[in-house]
């Protein structure tokens, strides 16, 4: 009865140009994202991160490629004294072992404390 086959390629054409216009080069370029590194150890399936200069130690210490297996430190919510192996990526402490993780996460990195000024 009626004749779609305008109607159709008309349809078509408008939506092939609608898909060429997201595919521009304008449309591909994406601001870069923030992101930075983070160090925390999987406990019960979740992950908790270390205390932030415990962190900092660790990426230094990553970063130059010096990856050591006798990292101590303390970390209450892991049951006190705890020694990290960055090669094994395991860390011990009187709660158990965990599985030490180094995941890049997106966002600005926590400043860290913030000094108190001096009282003269």
């Amino acid at each position: 009865m009626y004749n779609n086959n305008n109607n159709n390629n008309h349809n078509n054409e408008s939506n092939a140009s609608g898909l060429a216009a997201v595919w521009t080069e304008d449309h591909q370029k994406k601001p870069e994202k923030l992101t930075h590194p983070e160090w925390g150890v999987m406990k019960e399936q979740d992950f908790h991160p270390l205390t932030l200069k415990h962190q900092r130690d660790l990426e230094i210490l990553h970063q130059s490629g010096d990856s050591i297996v006798d990292f101590y430190f303390w970390q209450a919510n892991l049951g006190g004294y705890c020694m990290a192996n960055m090669v094994q990526s395991v860390v011990v402490s009187s709660d158990g072992a965990f599985v030490l993780v180094r995941r890049i996460v997106e966002g600005a990195p926590h400043p860290g404390r913030k000094k108190k000024a001096k009282k003269a």
